[in-house]
Formats: C-alpha cells, structure tokens, sequence
C-alpha cells in the first residue's frame, strides 16, 4: 500500500466523530456538509444519517471528496448499520450491526466489511484488496465490559442516543466507558501509532469544561489518543480536534 495516501483512512475516523447531532436523543435524518483539514491539505466531507429503509436500523454514510484539475474526485466511502435497543432494559443505546468501507489507492480498490454474529458474540471481519495481507474473512470474539460498542465512524450518535452527552452538558461533568469498533480496521492500524491491532478498543469520553468560545469540550481517550469534541449548549457540533495527527474539523 502507498504510505504515503494511507492518511486518507484517517478521514473516515475523524469525521464521523464530529457530524451534527439532532437536538433531541433519538434518530433523526441529516445530511451536512464540512471542511477537513491536516498536514497535507483541505478536503471536503459530506456526511448523511438516518433511518434505513427496513425502518428498523439508524444508517449513516459518508463520502470524502478532493478538487482537482479534472474536477471533483471521491476518495473514500462509506456506511455504517446500528440497531436502537437497551442495556439491561434501560439504558438505550444503538447496537452495532455492519458496516462497509472502501478507498482507492493508485487506482486500486481496498475494501472492508464488519458485521456482527450474535450467537458467536463476535464481529467477522471481510477484507477485499490487492494485498493477500488484507484479504480474507477473520472472526473476532467481543471483549467484556459495560456492554456499550460504538462503532467510530458513528461514535457520536452512538453516545448521544445513550443520553450521556445532553446529561454531562446539563450537569457540567460526566464520564461514560465503552469500547470503540475500529470499522476501518487494520488500516487504521497500519498508519498511526498507539492503536492497538484489533477491531476494539477500550475507551472513556469525559467532560471536559468550556472552552473561552463558551462551547462544551468533552475528550476521548482511546488507544493512547486523545479527541476533543466540542459542543454548543444546544448539543450542536462546533468543532472536533485531534492534536497528535494535526487534524481539524470545522462547519462550512
């Protein structure tokens, strides 16, 4: 693989963490529009979520896209399957289903699929790619915990239908762990340090005060990494930053 486009995969991450959230707890349709910026340029991303048509899963898609002299070009994709249900018939939350991802490198068609096997309690992994080190099918058995799997792509719904970011909001302090799902795994993996080689990672979201701005700052720390994600009073996306890989992501 190409290391030096491998940076790409990190927008699949990044923006997923940082779309509009609706104003109330729940499933809601959007489709929105930002800027992604980093060390080797400005992109643009755009980002749709809402009820699949089996009226039954909360789907979202994202597609990155670069402007060049030929003209607009996609250099990424994706979408993301969660079911709405509850944790010990309380705790609402959206329960991972599948996912699908794919990027082009050179010209070449890499490929990733997840979905969830219940009665294995295990996330099968589908790799497609010119690469005999990323193709084939692998099974990977669920770690224990609280029961709250995110996938990253959508990790922000994810928390937001728990109802713990409008509470840590209300209340000005609050910490939620879980473990996240890398749905862009192994590349992720490949490009960036700290990231454990596996499809899950422990993680903790915590509230993290104001910022000068007035904005609602919370901060994941994941896989040695720290994200912050800031938050208007009305549970608005402003801005998400990840300092150690010199990303930002802002509205348009």
């Amino acid at each position: 693989m190409n290391k030096s486009l491998v940076v790409l995969f990190i927008f699949q991450l990044f923006f997923f963490g940082c779309t509009s959230t609706s104003k109330k707890s729940g499933i809601e349709s959007f489709k929105v529009e930002m800027n992604l910026e980093d060390k080797s340029g400005k992109f643009t991303v755009v980002r749709e979520s809402g009820v699949g048509s089996d009226k039954k899963s909360f789907v979202s898609k994202y597609r990155v896209f670069s402007y060049e002299e030929t003209g607009k070009k996609v250099l990424e994709q994706s979408i993301v399957f969660s079911v709405p249900g509850f944790l010990n018939k309380k705790f609402p939350l959206l329960r991972p289903d599948k996912s699908q991802y794919r990027v082009w490198f050179d010209g070449k068609l890499y490929q990733s699929e997840t979905f969830v096997e219940v009665k294995t309690k295990s996330l099968v992994v589908k790799l497609e790619s010119p690469e005999s080190q990323w193709s084939g099918t692998k099974k990977y058995v669920f770690p224990g915990g609280n029961g709250v799997f995110c996938y990253f792509s959508q990790l922000v719904e994810c928390i937001d239908y728990s109802g713990f970011i409008r509470k840590a909001i209300k209340s000005k302090a609050g910490k939620m762990n879980f473990h996240v799902i890398w749905d862009g795994f192994p590349y992720v993996q490949e490009q960036y340090l700290n990231i454990a080689n596996e499809p899950f990672s422990p993680a903790l979201l915590e509230y993290d005060g104001r910022t000068k701005e007035g904005e609602n700052r919370f901060s994941l720390t994941v896989s040695g990494n720290v994200i912050f994600y800031l938050f208007s009073d009305q549970y608005d996306y402003a801005k998400v930053f990840w300092p150690s890989q010199g990303l930002s992501l802002y509205h348009k």
